[in-house]
């Protein structure tokens, strides 16, 4: 995806967010090439860290940047590879079943194809065993924060912090609650979508022939018997 300069850098100097509107961080500089578009771009972090990331993880959405995860590119890239080489390679098979095309260009091209789905599998592979430690720290995320709700809520029945505190931080929590559970249901919409992921099956050609009439070895000649007279 392109974006140019004009794009993005009317957004420098305000706050980024990622995919699931959580503040990233603020957008302090960019990086483009002599055709005036954007390779990368900075983020400045609250510690005061600046992170350089690559404009394949920024998308523009409803026209404001929005930085997105390795793990989400990853598979946008896949399912976009994927659909390409399966779209073609159902192209190629009609072509070869209605002989527009002969058995030899047929086989090279379909094994190109075939090839090139074999690299989107193991690409396939390595994101899905990517994804198990992202689940892991989200069930985790998950698990604390419904930990923190719990013991928020012991200390308010304890009168031992108020209840503008208790509502607040609740309100807070239930939030990032609320963002970590829609952001594992991606994961699983992802690892789901990923494991759909096959080799491409080899069509089974029929070919059809005209029905031959066979001539019996043997012909039978009956003779009329003359009439009686």
């Amino acid at each position: 995806m392109t974006v140019t300069v004009e794009e993005i850098g009317k957004h420098l100097g305000m706050t980024i967010e990622d995919s699931m509107g959580r503040p990233a961080g603020k957008f302090v500089g960019l990086t483009a090439d002599v055709r005036d578009e954007v390779t990368a771009i900075q983020v400045s972090r609250h510690s005061g860290e600046v992170d350089q990331y690559s404009i394949a993880f920024v998308r523009i959405i409803d026209g404001r940047p929005v930085l997105l995860q390795t793990w989400r590119v990853e598979a946008e890239d896949l399912r976009r590879e994927h659909d390409v080489i399966k779209r073609r390679t159902q192209a190629l098979d009609l072509l070869f079943k209605d002989g527009d095309i002969d058995q030899l260009e047929y086989n090279q091209v379909r094994g190109n194809y075939e090839d090139l789905n074999k690299e989107i599998n193991q690409k396939r592979d390595g994101l899905l065993d990517a994804l198990k430690s992202v689940e892991e720290k989200l069930d985790q995320q998950i698990k604390d924060l419904q930990a923190a709700l719990t013991n928020n809520k012991m200390l308010y029945t304890a009168s031992e912090i108020t209840q503008e505190i208790y509502q607040n931080v609740t309100e807070s929590i239930r939030g990032g609650l609320e963002l970590a559970r829609k952001e594992r249901k991606d994961v699983d919409n992802t690892r789901e979508f990923l494991q759909g992921i096959d080799i491409l099956e080899t069509p089974k050609t029929q070919i059809s022939s005209a029905p031959v009439n066979h001539v019996p070895d043997v012909v039978v000649i009956r003779m009329k018997e003359p009439l009686e007279t």
